[in-house]
This record gives C-alpha cells, structure tokens and sequence, in this order.
C-alpha cells in the first residue's frame, strides 16, 4: 500500500503539476486509488509547494483507511495554505480515526473558521455542514471510552502467581501447560514495571520547564509481555496510563526513536539514512523503540480507550516495517537489526493484529473496516506462517515456543471457527450452506481448543464453542457428552490457574452451564427417557462487552477541553 513521503528534488514544474492532478483527480474518482496516489506524488514533485497536492493525497490515503499519512499529508497542506479548508476537514477525519483528539477538535473548528461567515456558495454549506458534524461527532468521542483493562485487587490469586507457584509441578508433570507463558509474560512485565519505577520529572533546560528522568529499559519488556501474552497486562494504579504515555516519550527521545514522524515511510527513510551513517550502534534502538511502542500504543490504546481503528492502523503499520527491514537489511545479523526482525516477533504482532480485526467486526459489525473475509484470509496466513518457520535448532525458552508457535496458529483457528460459525448462524435452517458452514466452524474451534494446554482457560472456551456447534448441527448425546466430559476435566485444571482473575466469572459460567447440560442429560439416560441418540441443545455463550465510560473503570482519564483547561475524567474509586 501506497505510504506519504517527502518529494524527492526534482525540476519544478507547475504546469507539469497541474496536468497529472487532473489526472490523479479522475483516477481517484474511478476509486483506483494507488494509481491515484503515484500520480499526486509525481505531482508533488513537480510542485511541492502546492496545498491542493498534498490534500488531494490526503483523499486518496483516507480512502485506503491510511490515516496516520493523511494526517501528515493534511497537515502539509494547511502548513503550505492556513486558509485551506478543505485539508483542515481532512486532518479533522484523519485525527478522528487516530483517535488524537486535541488535533482533531482543532482542525473542525479551523476548518469552519476557513470559511466564509455569509454568503456560503451551495458547496460552502455542504462544507460547513459537514465540518459542524465532525465536530460535533469529535466531541463526543473523545469521552467515550470502551475498555478490557484489568484492574488488580487480590494480587495473590491473579493467574501469573498461581502460575509460578505451579511452575515446577507442571514441569514434573512433563504435560504442555500455559504456566510456561503465563511466567514469561508475567516475568518481563514486572521487569518493566521496575523500570517505569526510575520515571521522575526534573527541571527542564529552561525556567519553568519540565523534563523527564529515568530508564530507557521499559518498553522492551512491556511490548515483549504484552506480544507474548497481553492478557498479564495489569494496571497496579489508576495513574499507569499517565506513567506509561511519559514513559514512552522519555524513551523515544533518550534513544532518538521517530515516533513523532507520520508513518512507516519517513520512518525508513530515516533509519536507512542513519544506519549509512552511524552504523547499527544508533539505529537499533532507535528502531526498536518506535515499533515497541507503535506496538504498547496499539495495543494499551484499544484496551484502555477503545480505539480499535488506531489500534488496527499501527499494528499493520508496525508489520509493514518489519517485513520492509528484513528485505532492506537481509544480511545484518540479530545482534546488528535487532530481535524485533526475528519471524517469531513479527509473528506476534500478527497474532494482535489479527485479535483487534477480529474485535473490530464482532464488535462493530457492518461499520467495521473488515469484513470475515478479512478475517479468514488472515488467518489462514497466520497459520501458513507458523506451518513455514519451524523453530530454529539449539534451546528455545518452552514458554517462547508456546507464545510465537503455538498461540498464533490456535488464535487464528479459533477465529477461523468463529466466521465460520457466523456465517452458518446467519442463516435460516433450511438454507443448505448452513449445515456446511457449522460443520466447519466446530471443526476449527476444536483444533483451536487440542491446540492450546488443557490448563488453558482458552482450551476450555473453545471446546465449549465446539460443543455449540454440534448441538447446532443437531448432533446426539452420543458426540456432544463425551465433548461435555473434556471440558469438565480440562475446565478444573483451567480453573487452578485462572480461577481467581478476570477469566473466573467466565470461566465458571462456561462450567457451570456445561455440567448442567451434562447431568441433565445423564439423569435423562439413566431414568430411560432418552438414550444416547437423543439431540439436545445448549445455548450460545454470550457476547462479552467492554466496560464503558458509565461503567467503574479502573483508571484515570483526563480530557483537555478546547480552551486547554483539564478537565477531569472518570477515575477509579
């Protein structure tokens, strides 16, 4: 896909510029969009201090749902014309779908106040119609708030405690287990949590001004626990957010990271030209740091706030670099690039990338980006991927086996199971491709299930959704208790680990639900009313939603209004 750079020096020629904007006009509007964008840039170089150029890329770009190089396109043009409203509309769209919301309320209002007071031509009130909406629509927005983020409490019970305590008898025991990565996770994210605990702010350079004082060591273990197992992330207190979004900015500038710049464009464009020269001493971290926290802002932004679309836009983002590196730097070795090139780590990031897709259309349906197509060839990638990189020979660390072999490919399973399951539930009962599309949907969900430990809270959700869709499909007792059975045993083995955390009440409905139906129907056999051919069903977990801004949330948010006063956000009781 197409990104925004920097024109390349070339012969100015405005007339030349003119002519291919023409062109890229009626190419945008036949929807062939990288034609499109080739064409602007070539415009561009003709003529890089035209506004309309840059905002016309900036139309192509927010077609192809490119937002973060729309913004920068956007704001090319406004810094070339102020006055330009249609580019200030555009940066308002851009930043809405980022999420960046100070940028987005301030490019609606200058975009409205770039237009005329009286006298709006018919294009003009569409205009300002449409500016006045985005605003509107923007401040509603920015305080909603829809978030998975886990408070602790009872730290004794949470899973990466149980799970240590558990490690060494799971070893003996010599049977797969989630400790593994429970403890790898957990490990790095309390290593990066002691380094966050250096953060301090000191005087800056000039009177009145603040800076920032610490570790430049945190965002390699946060961004590696969460790529290993997210579901460790926790939030000790309500200010973590705060910590962390200022802990990303100290290590950005303390390794010369280029978070700052729009996207993965300029970024390579600056790492090729450092690594020519300073050499990899400079470049790695600074590389490293701008992925890792491409990565912990995707990820802590969709958790936290909600903000699927940013979320969906790093993580391709991130992928997109790392795949470009491995191509530009095939030569350099781990210890030169880094361990972020490694296809194990940018396995990972494809396993959260493929989750928040997955989110985004269980969640938002028809008004998502994606569709289940999106979804199933995804996947399929994802496990076409595990099938083609088997680990390398020597030691590996079982819980990083786990977490880069394993959990990607049962991720993407699962998934598989759940556009396929519905699909089939889509439709009527006497539409034929609903039995096949069921039948394929609890064929997945249980290689999903056999892919994952048995101590896996996952391992038993998915057999649960295995067994939905064989009393679906009309399935007798005969195939759906002995499936009961494993998730009795498998369950009690979950519930060790995960039973005192967030996954309990989950975890135990799962069960409970299950033992009901499995009683029930034993008692049935026993007492002769039914045999081992009967059918039986059992209802479809429930969709879990996301706490919202009504909702007790566990942290602090604060919002800017757009006078630049604070004002105070929902917190934590």
């Amino acid at each position: 896909m197409p990104k925004a750079k920097e024109p390349a020096a070339t012969a100015h020629d405005p007339v030349e510029a003119e002519r291919l904007k023409v062109l890229g006009n009626e190419l945008y509007m036949k929807n062939e969009y990288d034609a499109a964008h080739h064409t602007y840039s070539e415009a561009i170089k003709k003529d890089p201090t035209n506004a309309v150029l840059y905002a016309n890329r900036a139309a192509v770009l927010l077609a192809q749902k490119v937002y973060m190089d729309a913004a920068y396109d956007c704001r090319k043009a406004v810094e070339l014309d102020p006055k330009y409203a249609k580019a200030w509309g555009r940066l308002g769209t851009a930043s809405h779908a980022l999420a960046a919301w100070t940028e987005c309320l301030r490019a609606w209002k200058m975009a409205l106040d770039c237009l005329p007071k009286e006298n709006l031509t018919p294009a003009q009130e569409n205009m300002k119609a449409q500016f006045t909406q985005g605003l509107a629509k923007a401040r509603v927005a920015r305080k909603k708030i829809e978030t998975s983020a886990v408070a602790v409490s009872d730290l004794e019970k949470m899973p990466w405690v149980v799970a240590s305590e558990l490690r060494n008898r799971k070893m003996a025991s010599g049977k797969p287990s989630c400790v593994y990565v429970v403890c790898y996770a957990a490990e790095e994210l309390k290593e990066a949590f002691k380094y966050l605990d250096f953060l301090k702010a000191v005087p800056g350079p000039n009177p009145g001004q603040t800076g920032l004082s610490g570790n430049p060591n945190c965002i390699e273990p946060l961004s590696n626990s969460i790529l290993t197992d997210e579901r460790m992330f926790h939030l000790k207190d309500p200010d973590l957010p705060d910590k962390l979004r200022k802990q990303c900015l100290f290590e950005n500038g303390a390794l010369k990271g280029w978070i700052e710049l729009a996207g993965p464009a300029m970024v390579r464009e600056e790492a090729v030209k450092r690594q020519k020269k300073e050499g990899w001493k400079t470049t790695r971290p600074a590389i490293a740091v701008t992925i890792r926290i491409w990565i912990f802002q995707a990820y802590f932004r969709s958790q936290l706030l909600g903000h699927h679309d940013y979320a969906n836009e790093m993580y391709a983002r991130a992928q997109e670099f790392l795949e470009w590196g491995r191509k530009q730097w095939p030569n350099a070795s781990r210890e030169q690039r880094g361990s972020i090139f490694e296809t194990s780590f940018i396995r990972g990031v494809k396993r959260l990338r493929l989750e928040s897709m997955h989110r985004s259309v269980a969640l938002r349906g028809p008004e998502s980006e994606f569709n289940h197509q999106d979804l199933i060839d995804f996947a399929q990638d994802l496990i076409d991927d595990v099938s083609s990189d088997p680990p390398a020979g020597g030691e590996l660390h079982v819980g990083h086996f786990i977490a880069y072999w394993i959990y990607p490919k049962a991720t993407a399973l699962s998934i598989l199971g759940w556009c396929f399951l519905e699909k089939g539930c889509s439709r009527p009962k006497s539409d034929p491709e609903r039995a096949p599309a069921l039948k394929t949907a609890s064929e997945y969900y249980l290689a999903a299930a056999d892919a994952y430990p048995e101590d896996e809270e996952r391992h038993a959700q998915f057999l649960r959704k295995h067994l939905e869709c064989l009393t679906a499909l009309n399935k007798p007792l005969r195939d759906t208790l002995p499936v009961c059975k494993r998730i009795r045993v498998s369950g009690a083995e979950a519930m060790e680990i995960w039973g005192g955390g967030p996954y309990k009440d989950h975890l135990k409905k799962n069960m409970d639900e299950v033992k009901e139906f499995e009683d029930k129907w034993t008692g049935e056999i026993k007492a002769g009313r039914a045999t081992m051919d009967t059918v039986a069903g059992i209802k479809f977990t429930e969709k879990t939603l996301p706490k919202t801004e009504k909702d007790d949330i566990p942290f602090k948010v604060s919002f800017i209004d757009e006078e630049g006063e604070g004002e105070a956000g929902p917190s934590s009781k």
